[in-house]
């Protein structure tokens, strides 16, 4: 972030992170003419639809969706970027609301809400989890506990950004581990990301979950972007 850039969003924090404009007193973080045109995408967490399309077909999964479909050099990469490379916690925290609000009577039945991990190393480059900062914003809706200590990234991946389906796959393989089966045994668990585009990374992720017997997993995304 250049250092205007920087001074103004110091300046007048008041104003829409995708457009610049002053927000209206009931505004928060986006003015409500960004949130409308941001491309919305599947209003029901359910299991034939796109989100699931991506995912290999099992048992434990019972149901996935997002909120925003990805629009290159649109508002929700702009979104994206804020949230992972601009240090943007307190919109991280709002589209987490967002989820939440938008997708709470479908997650009701949750115990916990898992973020896609990063590995520690990741961790200490960034800071933070932008997919854990999307779980705290989810559990002001819905009050439900967030595991961040159980389902661990054991593997540092280069990123996945330019790599073809396969590439991803291969990189991401054997990325995560379960620390504790018995915590999650015969539990529904709500499994958060940022973006999928594959669905390589959350797949691993599921196969690392469904070591917890009778575990039933909803995946959640902000946005679905194509490959």
């Amino acid at each position: 972030m250049g250092v205007i850039s920087h001074l103004l969003k110091i300046s007048f924090p008041n104003n829409c992170v995708t457009c610049g404009n002053s927000l209206l007193q009931n505004e928060k973080v986006l003015c409500s003419n960004c949130f409308f045109y941001i491309p919305k995408g599947e209003a029901n967490i359910g299991t034939n639809n796109e989100i699931c399309s991506l995912l290999r077909v099992s048992e434990e999964i019972i149901g996935a969706s997002h909120l925003f479909t990805f629009d290159r050099e649109g508002k929700t990469q702009k979104l994206l970027h804020e949230l992972k490379y601009s240090s943007n916690l307190p919109l991280g925290t709002y589209l987490g609301e967002q989820m939440g609000v938008d997708f709470k009577k479908q997650l009701q039945g949750i115990h916990f809400i898992i973020p896609v991990p990063l590995h520690n190393k990741k961790m200490h480059e960034r800071g933070y989890n932008q997919s854990e900062i999307l779980c705290r914003g989810i559990n002001k809706v819905i009050k439900k506990q967030i595991s961040t200590d159980n389902l661990v990234r054991v593997k540092y991946t280069e990123t996945q950004t330019k790599k073809n389906k396969q590439q991803r796959i291969e990189n991401i393989k054997n990325a995560f581990a379960l620390k504790n089966v018995t915590e999650f045994k015969g539990k529904t668990v709500l499994l958060v990301d940022d973006v999928i585009t594959t669905g390589s990374t959350l797949m691993e992720c599921i196969e690392s979950l469904k070591r917890a017997e009778g575990i039933q997993i909803i995946v959640l995304v902000l946005a679905k972007a194509n490959y």
